[in-house]
């Protein structure tokens, strides 16, 4: 008979663990999703505001003209894919909610260079200059 009470413990014990962890598992489950969606939503704003800052700078370089020229320290976020610097368009191409999507800013100077694609913080060196084909140059320093 002792053996059946031992039994019976080891039963209930198991039966609460289920019961928690059929408490336990929706909520984190939730709680990861939520967490993605958050970090996306993150990742997308610091592009947003990368471009911003870029185009802003464009325009106050492009109004001082060559040879101006100033760095500037942007964050570029996770799930950057690529970019296009082209006539008055600064664009983060990113992967964002399993589809890719366009960040841009438009400055009012022509735009040529180059950007990292990489997470993390650089320097962009945004010059005024005397070209035919554009007005202003990016490059990462």
């Amino acid at each position: 008979m002792h053996e059946h009470v031992k039994a019976q413990a080891a039963f209930e014990y198991m039966v609460i663990v289920i019961i928690a962890l059929g408490f336990m598992i929706p909520i984190w489950l939730y709680v990861t999703s939520v967490k993605s969606n958050t970090t996306q939503e993150l990742s997308l704003s610091y592009a947003k505001n990368t471009v911003e800052k870029l185009a802003s700078t464009a325009d106050l370089i492009y109004s001082q003209g060559a040879p101006a020229k100033v760095k500037v320290n942007v964050y570029i976020p996770d799930g950057v894919i690529g970019y296009l610097l082209a006539n008055y368009t600064i664009n983060l191409v990113m992967v964002y909610e399993s589809t890719v999507t366009d960040v841009f800013a438009v400055s009012r100077a022509r735009i040529n260079g180059t950007l990292p694609t990489s997470e993390g913080n650089y320097w962009i060196q945004i010059e005024a200059v005397d070209n035919p084909n554009y007005d202003v140059s990016m490059q990462t320093v």
